[in-house]
């Protein structure tokens, strides 16, 4: 006898029932997430009406996707993990347009917690320090200054007893070869928030 999907019904089960193509499990999923996803992704892009798209686009996905669902041992983490995912893929093809570094910039400081949701945190932190090693001794010595302990240009100049010039120059040249770099990686989520962290602004 056929399970039906009711107010109780776990997300899991839900799940587990949209994975053998029930409709009314979609829908009751859809309805329990959709105002918070809304919200969630509004919240990273600060438009609505792509808010909307992404959630919608989210959710075709995961019907189009159904019969993968059983492997999935989280279904709020995964909600949550793909509406992240399609939000910044969203920006990562429209920086430079509607203020998107803004989006990121609220983004980041309200949610740095979830970053670790989406992937392996330790994962991009070996790739941002492997990287920054590579650069010479002063030009790293002023980027971690600048990008990890978020020092003004002049408190780094006072610091390192140098003109602010000078560290102006060192930065873009560290971003410079950071541009490079990004040039050869892959990656939507860490793309966007290498991006984020090479262009802060002090």
């Amino acid at each position: 006898m056929k399970v039906k999907p009711n107010l109780n019904t776990t997300d899991v089960e839900l799940f587990a029932l949209i994975v053998n193509n029930d409709m009314e499990a979609f829908d009751y999923l859809f309805n329990r997430h959709w105002e918070k996803l809304y919200r969630y992704a509004s919240g990273i892009l600060k438009d609505d009406v792509e808010a909307q798209d992404v959630v919608q686009e989210v959710f075709v996905s995961l019907w189009q996707r159904r019969t993968e669902l059983d492997e999935i041992k989280s279904p709020s983490s995964y909600l949550y993990g793909a509406i992240r995912f399609k939000s910044m893929a969203y920006i990562r093809n429209n920086l430079g347009k509607n203020n998107y570094f803004e989006s990121l910039s609220h983004f980041f400081e309200e949610g740095r917690d979830v970053i670790n949701e989406a992937f392996d945190a330790r994962e991009l932190n070996e790739l941002i320090e492997s990287e920054i090693d590579k650069l010479p001794a002063k030009m790293k010595e002023v980027f971690r200054l600048s990008r990890m302990d978020q020092l003004s240009h002049k408190e780094i100049a006072e610091q390192l007893n140098i003109s602010e010039k000078t560290v102006k120059k060192q930065i873009q040249l560290s971003l410079k070869y950071f541009r490079m770099v990004l040039a050869d990686r892959s990656g939507a989520i860490k793309l966007v928030i290498i991006i984020f962290l090479l262009n802060q602004q002090h």
